[in-house]
């Protein structure tokens, strides 16, 4: 049984993820940035906050092109990675579901790949929604699923279908949100009263050399994956990690490991 909520899980992972997460993800997760705020041009002057911004890169990006950015993740640990990595940038601790800036202040409010992680992303999406001025837009990004073209994820789908052996049943609010769907995202968004979406799929690319380095980012920074994986006994985690290795490595050509990791931006404005 699962004692904690998504949240208390959540929160606890990535105060403790922050010091792995550049070295492991930032390459790939990095990837989104110009096209999300491609799509929230012209940036010059307008106020930007950016949502679980994680180690700073996104608020830094923003800034570079004119922005007045700044951004809140709930984990200290993050938020002091941000700083470390941006001091001349503005980072504080806050909940994506209860900010603490005032309403109609924003003319951006970005996410990058946050919702997913949240136990009530609607909450999250309806404080985007208050924080921006009439007109302002807000733009999130969400993994696309194994079956819609994310490599790496498919490869960590299939060694648990075919290793597991303990009930890896998670609750169904857990996975409400966990990849991008433009059905859940036209829902989400129109319910906290913003207007009908703009979706473009972003064909983001990992290339590593390291097929160790796959298995990492599941052992380090995934949360519910890695919550499956730790009930099972011993031998089935290091036959998922075999797995895992094998099929990595299997992708590799001329030295390098390329995986799709493919990624649904969703923009939309409030209302004026």
């Amino acid at each position: 049984m699962i004692a904690k909520t998504l949240h208390e899980i959540e929160h606890e992972a990535w105060s403790q993820r922050a010091a792995d997460y550049d070295a492991l993800f930032a390459a790939v997760s990095t990837q989104a940035i110009d096209g999300i705020l491609d799509s929230l041009e012209p940036l010059q002057g307008q106020r930007h906050l950016d949502v679980a911004c994680g180690t700073g890169h996104l608020v830094a990006a923003a800034s570079h092109r004119g922005a007045i950015s700044e951004g809140i993740d709930f984990a200290q640990s993050m938020v002091d990675a941000a700083r470390a990595n941006y001091p001349a940038e503005t980072y504080r601790v806050a909940d994506a579901t209860d900010l603490p800036q005032a309403a109609n202040t924003f003319d951006a409010v970005t996410c990058a790949f946050g919702l997913s992680h949240m136990e009530n992303p609607q909450a999250a999406v309806n404080e985007a929604f208050r924080v921006l001025k009439s007109g302002g837009r807000f733009a999130f990004t969400l993994w696309c699923s194994a079956e819609d073209g994310g490599e790496g994820l498919s490869i960590v789908k299939t060694a648990l279908a075919k290793h597991v052996i303990v009930d890896d049943e998670l609750p169904a609010k857990w996975v409400q949100l966990r990849f991008a769907d433009e059905q859940a995202c036209r829902a989400i968004t129109t319910q906290a009263g913003f207007g009908l979406p703009v979706f473009t799929r972003l064909p983001i690319v990992w290339h590593t050399t390291s097929a160790q380095q796959v298995v990492d980012v599941v052992d380090k920074l995934s949360v519910r994956t890695k919550l499956i994986i730790d009930r099972q006994p011993p031998a089935v985690q290091q036959q998922i990690h075999e797995h895992t290795l094998s099929e990595a490595e299997a992708r590799r050509t001329n030295d390098v490991i390329t995986l799709a990791w493919p990624a649904l931006l969703t923009v939309v404005q409030k209302p004026r």
